[in-house]
C-alpha cells in the first residue's frame, strides 16, 4: 500500500471513530442506539479479529463454560467493544460517567495514599485501559504505567482528548526496568498489565486453567526488593456498570510465590467474569 493511500485510510478511520464517538456522547447508554452502535462495532471486530476464534474457544474449553461457541465469542467481543468506547467516553465526560464505575477496595488505597509509598498497581488486559484516569478521577492520584513501546501508538489512537489526558501520565517502555525502579523509589504509583508472555524459565511457571503460562516477576521482585505493596485491579461488567475490585496482594516471601498469589486471583476474576479473556485466550491458549 502506498504512503498516500495509507494515509487516507487512517484518516478515514478517525473520521469514523470521531463520528462514533460524537454519536455515543449523544446517547445514553441505556438506550436501544447505544445498544446497536456497539452491536455494530462488535460485528465489524470480529471480522477484522475472526483469527482469534479458535484462540476464544480453546480458551471456553479450558474454563469449561457451558456457552455456545457462538454465544460466548460474540459477547466476549462485545465486552471488548464496550471496553474500548468507555474509556473515551469517561475522558470527555468524567462528571457523567463515573457515576457507572463501582469501586472496591477504597480504603486499600487510602491507607496507602497516607503512607506515601509507592505502589505497583497489577492488573491485565481486560476491561477499558483507563487505570491512570480513573484513580486521577476517583482519588486524585497520578498514576504511572509500565508498558510496552507500542502504547504509544495506542494512545495515538484514541480520541483527542483521551490522547492528552494519558500523555500527560508518565510510563516506562519495557527495557527500561531501571526508570521503573527509580519511579517506585520516588513513590510513584505503577500501572504493571501482568498477562503478556515473556521469556519461559521455571521459576515463572504457572498454571492458569490447565494451560503453562509464563508471566513476570519483575514486580514481585521490585516488592520484595524494596518493601513495595502491590494491589491487584480487577474489573468486571455487568451491563452498564463497571465494578473495579482493588485488593492487596501480600505475605509472600519469594517472586514465585507472589506470582503464584497473583495467578490465583487472576483465575477467580476470569470466572466471575469471563468474557474479559480476548488477550490471555488470544497470548496463551
Amino acid at each position: 500500500m502506498s504512503g498516500a493511500i495509507k494515509n487516507a485510510t487512517e484518516k478515514f478511520k478517525q473520521k469514523v471513530k470521531n463520528a462514533v464517538l460524537k454519536i455515543a456522547l449523544q446517547t445514553p447508554l441505556n438506550s436501544y442506539r447505544f445498544h446497536f452502535i456497539l452491536v455494530v462495532i462488535t460485528l465489524w471486530n470480529i471480522y477484522r479479529n475472526r483469527a482469534k476464534i479458535k484462540n476464544l474457544a480453546r480458551y471456553k474449553k479450558a474454563t469449561n463454560n457451558s456457552q455456545l461457541n457462538i454465544i460466548f465469542i460474540f459477547n466476549c467481543f462485545m465486552a471488548e467493544s464496550y471496553s474500548r468506547i468507555f474509556p473515551q467516553l469517561l475522558a470527555e465526560n468524567p462528571g457523567r460517567y463515573m457515576k457507572y464505575i463501582c469501586i472496591e477496595g477504597k480504603d486499600y488505597v487510602r491507607q496507602l495514599m497516607d503512607e506515601d509509598t509507592g505502589v505497583i498497581l497489577i492488573s491485565g488486559h481486560f476491561g477499558p485501559m483507563f487505570r491512570s484516569l480513573l484513580f486521577k478521577e476517583a482519588f486524585g492520584k497520578e498514576v504511572s504505567s509500565y508498558a510496552h513501546m507500542a502504547y504509544k501508538k495506542k494512545i495515538s489512537n484514541a480520541s483527542v482528548k483521551l490522547y492528552r489526558i494519558n500523555s500527560s501520565f508518565p510510563y516506562y517502555a519495557v527495557g527500561e526496568e531501571k526508570q521503573f525502579e527509580e519511579g517506585l523509589l520516588r513513590r510513584e504509583w505503577i500501572n504493571f498489565l501482568n498477562d503478556v508472555p515473556v521469556k519461559k524459565r521455571d521459576s515463572n511457571n504457572q498454571t492458569l486453567f490447565g494451560k503453562n503460562i509464563y508471566l513476570s516477576e519483575l514486580p514481585f521482585k521490585m516488592a520484595i526488593k524494596y518493601n513495595i505493596p502491590i494491589l491487584f485491579v480487577g474489573m468486571t461488567r455487568n451491563k452498564r456498570q463497571y465494578t473495579v475490585s482493588i485488593l492487596p496482594i501480600d505475605e509472600f516471601n519469594t517472586p514465585k510465590e507472589g506470582l503464584e498469589k497473583y495467578i490465583a486471583l487472576l483465575a477467580e476474576f476470569l470466572c466471575k467474569n469471563p468474557y474479559a479473556s480476548m488477550y490471555i485466550a488470544e497470548n496463551h491458549f
